[in-house]
């Protein structure tokens, strides 16, 4: 009924997998070549050219020395420095033979609603047919190409490729019908589990979540979602803890390969040197969220709802330091937030009878989560990809620091002024704040102004 939280990374997949696509990729090889197809090179190679393949061949080959002298190195325990670790990442794999093939394709996202509606720029469907000598000609080729490879693969593997060449589909139990005590076992808890979600039964779906978790071969990022959601509805802080368990155990610093066929969202799954995991976000807003309530809330003790506070600001601090929190905006949005809860917080209490050093080093301090607000704020712009009210935003910054000088009630007469105004003269920006907010219609307005 439902899919199996498994995720499947054994070495037969991955040989049966990269049979297959060799032999994908030699067919349309010789099939271009028939037919006359060019693959992009349209001179001969120069000397040049020569010495730059040349030396392109001795780097990848010193790029899989390298690969290859870490691994040994990891299984002895010998330790890496992140420096060296990110200088012998590979660019990308050069012998992958799914990423030549999906290389040849454009990627949707690159092409996402872009679409030709004009009659003229139409071009017509390629209708080219093969008759069925040179089809076998081609399969031949195919097959020939494959010899040395099928050598060396398993019988199971083999059987794969054949039955693959011949047009047949392998069932496999992972995506149907479990036909092991252990796949059946995985399936009717993963099925017991959405159906006590579903029914908000609580503590059956998380006994569920625990045993299926303790399974060999489940994927805990497979239910990271639904294990949030049941911890959260019987004790919130469980599922802080679980968040933040999931962002220190399965953080990567691979790169993210566009050209790969994922069976999984791999943002969701896991993360990458260039893309923060859904997990690790959605710890960070749980935490701000509930901590910043947690300093609103009267009956709930200030200073551990403080050092709560802190200690995510101060989390967030070391994470924005290196890849690939650095460089996305949204972390950078909610560390911005953070210190302008904090300016809120601070300016609140801020007492107007205080004289002398006291009134400058808390007027100090607020000044300072402002100044850090906005510039946050900047670096999230300078990333692109996040939009935000930056007005309403300002205007808030603007009535923290107000309360320093005693202007706050000349401030909110002020405000209520202007909402009266713009009850009688709509076209006035200033209306839609805070009840009618759009995010995409400031943003826009706000950078035609500037």
């Amino acid at each position: 009924m439902f899919e199996l939280p498994l995720v499947i990374t054994s070495k037969r997949t991955r040989t049966s997998r990269k049979l297959k696509y060799q032999y994908i990729n030699n067919l349309s090889k010789k099939y271009d070549g028939i037919n006359g197809i060019s693959n992009g090179q349209t001179e001969l190679p120069t000397p040049e050219n020569s010495a730059t393949e040349t030396s392109e061949n001795e780097e990848v080959g010193q790029q899989k020395r390298r690969r290859i002298r870490k691994r040994l190195k990891s299984i002895i325990g010998e330790s890496y420095s992140d420096l060296e670790s990110d200088e012998e990442q590979p660019v990308e794999e050069v012998d992958n033979e799914e990423r030549k093939f999906y290389r040849k394709y454009e990627k949707p996202q690159l092409t996402f609603e872009k679409w030709q509606c004009d009659p003229r720029k139409r071009t017509p469907i390629q209708r080219n047919r093969i008759n069925y000598n040179r089809m076998n000609r081609i399969q031949r080729h195919g097959l020939r190409r494959m010899e040395t490879s099928l050598a060396v693969a398993s019988r199971t593997n083999k059987t794969f490729f054949h039955a693959t060449t011949q047009g047949y589909q392998l069932f496999d139990p992972t995506y149907g019908r479990a036909n092991t005590f252990q796949l059946k076992h995985i399936g009717t808890l993963t099925s017991l589990l959405h159906i006590n979600v579903l029914k908000r039964k609580w503590e059956l779906a998380y006994k569920c979540f625990a045993l299926l978790i303790r399974i060999p071969g489940v994927d805990v990022r497979t239910l990271w979602g639904l294990g949030e959601r049941i911890l959260a509805e019987r004790q919130p802080t469980r599922s802080l803890e679980f968040l933040q368990w999931m962002s220190s155990v399965y953080s990567t610093k691979l790169p993210f390969a566009d050209d790969v066929n994922y069976r999984m969202a791999p943002v969701f799954t896991k993360g990458s040197k260039t893309h923060t995991p859904k997990y690790t976000t959605t710890w960070l807003w749980e935490c701000l969220i509930r901590y910043a309530n947690g300093l609103e809330d009267l009956e709930m003790d200030s200073k551990s709802a403080a050092e709560n506070f802190q200690s995510l600001m101060d989390r967030i601090s070391e994470m924005v330091l290196g890849p690939p929190y650095m460089d996305d905006p949204e972390v950078w949005f909610i560390y911005a937030l953070c210190h302008m809860v904090k300016a809120d917080t601070l300016s609140q209490q801020f007492d107007p009878r205080l004289t002398g050093s006291a009134r400058d080093i808390a007027s100090n301090q607020v000044i300072q989560h402002i100044q850090n607000t906005k510039s946050h704020l900047q670096q999230c712009s300078s990333k692109g990809g996040f939009t935000f009210p930056k007005r309403y935003i300002a205007r808030q910054l603007a009535a923290f620091e107000a309360r320093l000088y005693g202007k706050i009630d000349a401030y909110d007469m002020d405000e209520e002024e202007d909402e009266d105004n713009d009850a009688h003269s709509p076209s006035d920006e200033s209306g839609m704040y805070p009840e009618n907010l759009d995010t995409q219609l400031i943003d826009s307005e706000a950078s035609l102004s500037d």
